[in-house]
């Protein structure tokens, strides 16, 4: 091999270096700098022939970099790292070594800086993005939080009392859940508070109404899509609400408005656990609980091909009923007064209602049930000028209704009467129609403002059949 083919003249050798992407920057033991590469122009704005053959301190009294790491190498004889800022803004990060003679003196000290300006900056974006997502975590952890901190049942009826054992039971188990009622009775409050009371309560808690969402996009919602699905489509696709409520609850509100196609896909979730995204062909999985609720007859629906059999079993592996208003007397004030503490928090007001409105709440229908009256309590306090909300207040609904008032007392007899007789036939109507229709010498004693030891002794003598209270 021909070495002098293979040897470094100095021009060939300061043609690498100046070509090099690094800062190379070299002095000798006297501080004077000997070698500096044209990059230094790119980093502090001057050439290297105003840098070479001046000695460092000179040098770094004009301040294009700081700060020094030099004096540091060689004070502990060994390789610094440090990251310096120069006069141009740029962000160096700088290498300092000492090299050693055979005496084991410091002959030279050589410096290597690389410019990092660029990752600076993206570090600084990622700590921006690192933070941001901090906080857009801990937003949605609130959200979340809002969501489902829902207060518990006011129960003080025995057919909540019951259904809400059996929910105890149930929401730790891992399982599908039916929820039946009639619209506004509580169906996405009782999916709340399951899923509260259950080992996914960390997890998310999306909901989907199903009758709110047109067929045609339920599938895309629902499962989401994939790149290029269809015209229109993002250009990265899209997640699903089903995946979105992976690790936590997802609950179908009117699920018996799902269509056909929608029910078979379902059910091929709530079976296999997984599906495929809209125009996707990769298996994508998903670990989610499915509460269901609908205030429509399915039973009804299925004898007339309107909803799948076998995603009505699935579904219908805990079935809760829940009653409606009018058949839960007892909770009616307690909840008309929870109610109405909230939309006076809401609203900065100290709104109260008179006995007579407890009594026409007591003696209405509640058609709307519980969200029927959280709008009509809402209205009223927003409304109602006065602190004292009266019965004038209500809307004529509360006092047409046919349940707050009893028959007219059946007509007299032709025959000729007493009016001891005329007295006592009158009582005897009011007594019995009174109790038909309120059921307890309490609610009776109330309507006719007479003691409850003396509606109790009425009843006894015109109805002897009914057990004594």
């Amino acid at each position: 091999m021909d070495t002098k083919a293979t040897e470094l003249d100095f021009e060939t050798l300061k043609k690498i270096l100046d070509n090099s992407h690094d800062e190379i920057y070299v002095t000798n033991a006297a501080g004077i700098v000997i070698y500096v590469n044209n990059v230094c122009e790119k980093h502090y704005g001057v050439k290297a022939t105003e840098i070479i053959g001046k000695k460092s301190r000179e040098i770094s009294e004009k301040k294009y970099w700081g700060p020094r790491i030099s004096p540091i190498a060689i004070d502990k004889k060994m390789s610094i790292t440090l990251e310096q800022k120069t006069c141009t803004g740029k962000t160096l990060l700088t290498t300092a070594t000492p090299v050693f003679d055979a005496q084991g003196d410091i002959e030279l000290i050589i410096e290597n800086s690389r410019d990092v300006t660029e990752s600076e900056g993206i570090k600084h974006e990622l700590e921006k993005s690192i933070q941001l997502l901090k906080r857009y975590k801990k937003e949605v952890a609130v959200l979340r939080k809002l969501e489902t901190n829902i207060p518990d049942f006011i129960c003080q009826c025995h057919k909540m009392e019951a259904l809400l054992e059996l929910v105890n039971r149930i929401a730790p188990i891992d399982s599908t859940v039916l929820l039946l009622g009639e619209s506004g009775s509580g169906k996405g409050h009782m999916a709340k508070y399951i899923h509260n009371h259950s080992p996914r309560k960390d997890g998310p808690f999306i909901t989907v109404n199903c009758a709110s969402i047109p067929s045609e996009l339920m599938e895309a919602e629902m499962f989401g899509y994939s790149k290029g699905a269809f015209t229109g489509a993002n250009a990265k696709g899209n997640i699903g609400l089903i995946e979105l409520a992976n690790e936590g609850t997802l609950f179908l509100d009117e699920i018996a408005e799902l269509s056909p196609r929608m029910q078979a896909k379902l059910l091929q979730v709530l079976h296999e656990n997984q599906y495929f995204k809209v125009g996707g062909r990769e298996v994508q999985k998903v670990n989610c609980r499915v509460i269901a609720a609908t205030n429509r007859n399915l039973q009804e629906m299925i004898r007339k091909g309107d909803f799948r059999e076998d995603l009505y079993y699935r579904l219908n592996i805990f079935e809760l009923v829940l009653p409606p208003l009018r058949e839960r007397k007892e909770e009616i004030i307690p909840l008309a007064q929870y109610i109405l503490a909230k939309f006076n928090k809401k609203y900065k007001l100290e709104r109260e209602f008179s006995q007579k409105c407890y009594e026409l709440f007591e003696q209405y229908s509640w058609p709307g049930n519980v969200r029927e009256m959280e709008n009509i309590i809402e209205r009223l306090t927003v409304v109602t000028q006065a602190k004292i909300i009266d019965e004038q207040d209500l809307p004529q609904s509360f006092h047409t209704n046919a349940n707050h008032s009893l028959p007219p007392v059946l007509a007299l007899t032709n025959r000729p009467l007493s009016l001891d007789g005329a007295v006592s036939d009158v009582e005897k109507n009011l007594i019995t129609q009174a109790y038909e229709k309120l059921g307890s010498s309490y609610e009776v004693a109330k309507f006719l403002d007479i003691s409850q030891s003396k509606a109790s002794r009425l009843i006894r003598k015109y109805l002897p059949s009914e057990t004594s209270e």
